[in-house]
Formats: structure tokens, C-alpha cells, sequence
């Protein structure tokens, strides 16, 4: 007998700003409702190492640096257990089956899909293979087909938009690689608010140390620093190479990089304004600024890409470095500030 299935409860899509961590706050929301009242999607990003990026090398990309990682942090920071797997492809059949399953018993999943098999905006019909995450709100084997929810993706003019709808089952097997669900561990404990901000402040810090590792991949600040370096080989690439690589570089900055680090940190700093000193204000406007000049950079890349202007590539090197100096010392500012209040209160 064919089934309808749907969730019990109905789920209110909303806009976030990366697809990754706004629908992890949407699972939390519904698993943990009391905790997400105490959280939003700023927090998770810093709780989970969000902000930790790795290059791998050759002018190749820069991503998150383990997307299970970041599952597995999100699982213990709020008393969850984690079904997750990032090995789709092995046995697709057997992962659509699970998803039934964890659909049927009231569970919202998380799934890595590729965006080529996504085709309800243009820029997933038009665009360049990237690799997205959507929830999955339903199951219908009546008409082979999947209720979906997009929680944050950017259209043609950069604005964030959302989506929910259907999607058939043969498009979810062919882009799906990953997944996540979760269900409440009664046996485990959630982090205390306390315990939430130190484990930021941590990984701030390890953000800004950066970190190198075997076959040429580097992973926090240290892994932009490289991706910029690694420009100067630009200019010896033919026109089309030099412009793909130039439009991926944007992608990179933008979507999950540094525009999202500085966006999250202006949130998270606006939440906490009480566990800042005095300087919290000015750190804010900081950020702000930074960001814009981020914003700005980004844009004369894209153009220098579309342009293929390679003689301006040692400039937007020189940009770069000096951006990121800037963004270091913006990080180091506010856990040094950090320490300093936190010193004052123990004395």
C-alpha cells in the first residue's frame, strides 16, 4: 500500500544566512525547542568551528573543513544523538531508504546535495555544481516524489531566498551524497550557556592561529593567507581558466567564508552585549566596517575575472593581505578584550 507521508507538526520555513547552519537551527528547533529558544544560527556557526576553512592548495578551493565535524559538535553542544553519513554514493538505495524511515518517525534530515540535481531556481539550472543542503519535510510514494525545504540560498542579485516544495526522488538519488538527522539523547547533557561562549572564544582562537597540514592544506586564517599567495599563479592561466578561477574565489569568500564569518560575528556580538566590556560597541561598528571592505574587494575581483584583467592581480594580493591583517587583528581585539573583562570580574 502506497503512503502519504508528511510530518506530523507543520514547519515554517525561514530565510538564514547559510544553508549549513540555519538548518541545523531549524532541527534544533524542533528536536530542542526549549535550547533553540537560548541559541540562533550565529551561535551555532562559532560553537561548531563554522568559521574553520581549509585550502586545498593549488588555487582549488576554500571549504569548510569537515562538514561531520561540524554534525558531531552540533550533536554534543545540544544533547543529540547524531545519524549521519557522508558516504551516500557507496549504496544510495539503502540511504533513501533511512530517510523514509527517519521521515516517517518524525525526524527533518539534513541533506548534501549537489546543486545540479536541484531545479527550482535558475541559478541551480544555470549555475556551476556547488554543493548545497536542504531539509527533507516529506515523503510521497504515491507520487515518487519529496517535500524539501531551502533555508538559505542567494538568487541571481545576491538576495537570500528560500524554498519549499517538491522534489522527485530520482533528482534526490542523483544529487544526494550526504545526510544528517537527530533525536533527543535523554542521556546526554547540553553545554551550559557558559560552556557555549568559552567553546567560541576557543575556536576564535584556533581560527586565527591556523594550521597546517600534510599534501599542501591549511585550515583557519592560515588557509586565506595561502589561497591569497597561491593568486600569483593567475596570470598564467589562458582567459577562460583565469575567469573561472576568479568567480570561485568570490564563491568562496562569499558563501561560507569571510563575508558569512563577519555577518555571524556582527550577530553574535549584538546577542552577547552584555558579556562584552566597554569596547563591545566599537568592536560591533569594526565588523561592520570590515565587511564592507571585504564586500568591496570581492567585487573588483569578480570584475578583474570577467575583465581578465591579470595585470591587476599583484594589486588585489597586496588588498587581500591587508584585509586580512585587518580581520586577524579584529579577532585578536575582541578575545583580548575578552580575557580583560573576564580578568576584572575573578579579581
Amino acid at each position: 500500500m502506497e503512503m502519504d507521508i508528511k510530518h506530523k507538526k507543520p514547519f515554517a520555513i525561514r530565510a538564514g544566512l547559510h544553508c549549513l547552519f540555519s538548518g541545523l537551527y531549524h532541527i534544533l528547533e524542533r528536536e530542542r525547542p526549549e535550547a533553540a529558544a537560548e541559541s540562533d544560527e550565529a551561535d551555532i556557526y562559532f560553537e561548531t568551528n563554522g568559521q574553520n576553512l581549509e585550502y586545498y592548495g593549488d588555487l582549488n578551493r576554500v571549504w569548510l573543513a569537515s562538514q561531520q565535524d561540524i554534525v558531531e559538535r552540533f550533536a554534543q553542544t545540544y544533547g543529540l544523538k547524531p545519524h549521519a553519513s557522508f558516504e551516500v554514493e557507496l549504496n544510495p538505495g539503502a540511504a533513501l531508504l533511512r530517510l523514509r524511515e527517519a521521515v516517517l518517525r518524525g525526524r527533518m534530515p539534513l541533506l548534501f546535495i549537489r546543486t545540479t540535481s536541484l531545479d527550482y531556481h535558475e541559478v541551480f539550472r544555470d549555475g556551476e555544481e556547488r554543493n548545497h543542503l536542504v531539509l527533507l519535510l516529506g515523503w510521497d510514494d504515491g507520487s515518487d516524489s519529496v517535500l524539501i525545504g531551502d533555508s538559505s540560498f542567494l538568487d541571481q542579485a545576491g538576495h537570500v531566498t528560500t524554498y519549499e516544495g517538491v522534489l522527485t526522488v530520482d533528482a534526490l538519488r542523483r544529487g544526494l551524497w550526504g545526510y544528517a538527522w537527530f533525536e533527543t539523547d535523554a542521556e546526554q547533557k547540553l553545554f551550559s550557556g557558559l560552556e557555549r561562549f568559552n567553546e567560541v572564544l576557543q575556536n576564535i582562537r584556533s581560527f586565527n592561529q591556523g594550521l597546517e597540514l600534510p599534501d599542501q592544506r591549511y585550515q583557519g586564517s592560515l588557509a586565506y593567507r595561502m589561497y591569497v599567495r597561491d593568486y600569483a599563479k593567475l596570470p598564467a592561466l589562458d582567459a577562460p581558466a583565469f575567469s573561472a578561477v576568479c568567480r570561485n574565489v568570490y564563491y568562496c569568500f562569499r558563501v561560507g567564508g569571510m563575508l558569512h564569518q563577519l555577518e555571524y560575528l556582527a550577530a553574535y556580538i549584538g546577542r552577547y552585549e552584555g558579556r562584552w566590556p566597554q569596547e563591545g560597541q566599537e568592536l560591533l561598528y569594526r565588523v561592520e566596517g570590515l565587511r564592507e571592505k571585504w564586500r568591496k574587494a570581492l567585487m573588483q575581483l569578480y570584475k578583474v575575472g570577467l575583465s581578465v584583467q591579470r595585470d591587476k592581480i599583484g594589486l588585489l594580493q597586496d588588498r587581500f593581505t591587508l584585509l586580512l591583517d585587518e580581520h586577524e587583528k579584529l579577532l585578536c581585539d575582541l578575545l583580548k578584550a575578552v580575557d580583560e573583562e573576564q580578568g576584572t570580574a575573578s579579581r
